[in-house]
């Protein structure tokens, strides 16, 4: 058994290769093209029976299918953890490789999921749909800043819930602003157009591919979660036996205090937002909807916000859904509400 601890770079890696008893074998410094990286490992390999880890880094998706279907058995270390075991004050990238594989062949690598290919090209589009939803609550943002340096006085524009719908949007393109605030408010608005098209775009392909999945169906029973969160969360968690509770699904998510203990005393802070900021992300956007549409998770939200003020009271109530998710997937059934008496006797 040959064991290859790899430190993966932009431009190259660091392989170090050992035998069962922990003798350096060779140590290589290798350009990162796809060809150079296939022709060393299975030189390195030559068809014998080998194990290799590398760290979940920026790119390891690359790596990871390039060499996987050569070595076989390639473990993806979770690099928060693995450095916590690790840590050292001489730092190379040499140091590293070496140190991986010794991990690697004591068994003491802490691993990271690997979801498969497919997986992942499905979790790329959803999280380019997230990113888009981003741009676009940002550039909305911008629009409002705009408009209040310009303090619109139109009571129609005023009157409007929603100022970007379409009738917003054609009174805003024939406001005569000062400067040249006018030309960019229509600037902004026809770039806000363009990523609503392409949103557009991707939320028919998201129902199709959501009308088959039975775990997308029960999430959406959820108060606000929708098809596009219920998908996102779907391929964000992938498979929902790898956590042993909900609070192990919450850490994942990065939605636990931070704790700090000395002397006999435990203090919690913040959320530690450690974990997979698209999960985060979505169940704040859901709790925001929840809050209004759910009388029980409503009476939740309004307890937290009367004592913590309303941006734990969100968290808090977007980590309540994540719990919810992990209840609902888990013994596959649908949400149902408590009534609100009982869900405040809960808590």
């Amino acid at each position: 058994m040959k064991y290859i601890g790899i430190d993966y770079h932009k431009r190259y890696l660091v392989a170090t290769v050992m035998d069962e008893k922990g003798k350096i074998i060779r140590k290589d410094k290798v350009r990162t093209e796809g060809s150079t990286i296939q022709r060393y490992f299975r030189e390195v390999t030559n068809g014998e029976e080998a194990k290799a880890v590398m760290e979940a880094c920026w790119n390891w998706a690359y790596l990871y299918d390039m060499i996987e279907p050569i070595i076989g058995d390639v473990v993806l270390a979770h690099p928060y953890k693995t450095r916590a075991i690790a840590e050292a004050r001489i730092k190379t990238d040499s140091i590293d490789s070496e140190t991986l594989t010794h991990l690697l062949r004591a068994d003491l690598i802490a691993e990271a999921y690997a979801p498969s290919s497919e997986t992942r090209q499905v979790k790329d589009i959803l999280r380019y749909r997230a990113a888009l939803k981003q741009l676009s609550t940002s550039i909305k943002n911008r629009v409002h800043i705009i408009l209040d340096r310009n303090e619109i006085e139109e009571e129609e524009f005023k009157a409007l819930s929603d100022k970007f719908g379409k009738k917003g949007k054609e009174i805003m393109k024939r406001m005569k602003l000062k400067g040249r605030d006018g030309s960019i408010l229509r600037d902004y608005l026809e770039i806000l157009e363009l990523i609503e098209k392409k949103i557009k775009k991707i939320d028919g392909w998201i129902k199709e591919i959501g009308k088959e999945d039975k775990v997308v169906q029960l999430l959406k029973t959820i108060p606000g979660i929708g098809d596009f969160i219920a998908l996102l969360l779907r391929y964000e968690i992938d498979d929902i036996g790898r956590f042993l509770s909900s609070k192990k699904l919450c850490s994942y998510g990065g939605m636990v205090p931070s704790t700090y203990s000395s002397g006999g005393k435990t203090y919690h802070g913040r959320i530690t937002k450690q974990g997979n900021r698209w999960i985060r992300w979505a169940l704040v956007q859901s709790a925001h909807t929840a809050k209004r549409t759910d009388e029980s998770l409503g009476a939740y939200y309004r307890k937290i916000k009367y004592r913590a003020g309303a941006n734990a009271a969100t968290m808090a109530l977007a980590r309540k859904l994540l719990e919810i998710v992990y209840k609902v997937w888990k013994e596959e059934r649908p949400y149902y509400s408590k009534p609100v008496a009982v869900a405040l006797t809960c808590l």
